[in-house]
Parts: C-alpha cells; structure tokens; sequence
C-alpha cells in the first residue's frame, strides 16, 4: 500500500490492530482450507462423493479468501504469519481435524457448519469494527461475511439432507 493510502487508514486506527485482526482472519482462512481438504479426501460411504465434492470447493474458497487477507495485511505493511504450525492459535475459530470414522458424514458437516459460524460471527465484528475507520478492509470483511453466510446455510441444507 502507498504511503497516503497508510495514512489514511493510521489517522482513524492503529494499522498494527488492523494488520493482528486480518492475520486472525488469515489464519483462521488457512485452518478452514486445511480441515475442509483434510476431510474431503478422508471422508467415505454412502454420499460421500458429494460431501466430498463439496468440501473441495469450500477449501479452495476459504484458500482464496486466506490470500486475500494475506494481500491487505502486506498492503498495511505487515506480515501475515508464516509459521504454519502457529495458525490455530493465531487465529479465533481454531481447527477440527475429521472424525476417526471416516463415514461420519454428520460430524464433518457439523464441524464444518461450526467453523462457518465462527466466521460469520467474526467477520460482522470486524465489519462493524472497520465500517468508518478502514474501508478497504472493511469492505474485505464484508465480502467475505456475505460468503461465509452462504456457506453456513448450505451447509446447514447438507446436513439436513443427511439420513
């Protein structure tokens, strides 16, 4: 990011509490990838081809969301971090490795349903938090919010559908 561009955004809020918040966020998008990947190619049984189908598609979302985190906080000038075996505790919604039974569809529904409220519930926050202070991170969360409310009801929908 430009030197005004960080002016901007410093005359409202300190940019390292902006830079900590997005690499919570960045860090929870990783751990999110990883458990979906993780349970997508352990999950077996009856319709696990789809559930499977979908956790490819929901870890490669949450990927790209991690990227795009990690793209603002270099703009603020900050790092994202890059210890991998730091993420969980970096970020706020931690990481749920796949049931031992690998047809436990429900559970690997659930834990993924519990992930996405998690971030729904931090993403609001930090769009509340940045609305008048950082626009172009809080039009960040807000993107990201609006995916991961639509992941969470689809989720919810696959786990209904579940016998």
């Amino acid at each position: 990011m430009g030197k005004k561009g960080r002016e901007i955004v410093q005359a409202k809020i300190d940019v390292n509490v902006v830079i900590s918040d997005l690499n919570k966020a960045y860090a929870d998008e990783w751990c999110a990838h990883f458990q979906y990947w993780l349970a997508a190619h352990w999950v077996s049984g009856i319709n696990a081809d789809a559930v499977s189908s979908r956790l490819t598609t929901q870890s490669a979302d949450e990927l790209m969301h991690a990227e795009r985190f990690a793209n603002r906080i270099i703009e603020l000038g900050g790092v994202p971090e890059m210890d991998f075996a730091k993420l969980a505790s970096v970020g706020g919604c931690g990481y749920k490795a796949p049931p031992k039974d690998q047809s436990n569809l429900k559970q690997v529904i659930q834990d993924v349903i519990d992930a996405e409220r998690c971030a729904v519930d931090f993403y609001n926050k930090m769009a509340d938090k940045y609305k008048d202070k950082d626009y172009v991170s809080y039009e960040l969360f807000k993107t990201v919010l609006l995916d991961e409310v639509s992941d969470e009801d689809e989720w919810e929908n696959l786990l209904a559908q579940q016998s």
